[in-house]
């Protein structure tokens, strides 16, 4: 009697169980939680201090002036100022792969993105004014 109570217990365990695999909703963080890697800022625009300028998964828009990349290749701004998005020859240190490449005379263009803080007005007084 023990044996047989015990036997199906455990079988409506097992089938509320599966019951509960099979119709629970699995987190599917990929599926439900897009990236959106894009460029989020464009040429010209305003940005403050350490706002992305880009989320990529390999360099497509590579840093120039006043930017920083984080191990995602992310873009941030490092001052704030005017966006600038250019087209520019790649000049590659000696332990890269592309050095050779640029040596022998090919050109590699690749776009770079720059950050350009606003021109500060030359203001001053002499001495004998103050």
């Amino acid at each position: 009697m023990f044996a047989l109570k015990t036997f199906t217990d455990l079988c409506t365990i097992q089938s509320i169980l599966q019951h509960s695999i099979r119709t629970a909703k699995v987190f599917k963080p990929n599926l439900l939680l897009p990236k959106h890697r894009t460029i989020k800022v464009q040429d010209g625009q305003w940005v403050e201090k350490d706002t992305v300028l880009t989320l990529q998964n390999n360099l497509i828009l590579y840093p120039g002036e006043n930017t920083s990349v984080a191990y995602d290749y992310t873009i941030r701004s490092t001052v704030p100022g005017f966006v600038v998005i250019t087209t520019e020859s790649v000049k590659p240190y000696p332990h890269s792969p592309l050095f050779r490449y640029v040596n022998s005379g090919n050109d590699v263009k690749r776009n770079f993105i720059h950050i350009l803080p606003p021109r500060r007005q030359a203001s001053f007084r002499l001495i004998d004014q103050l």
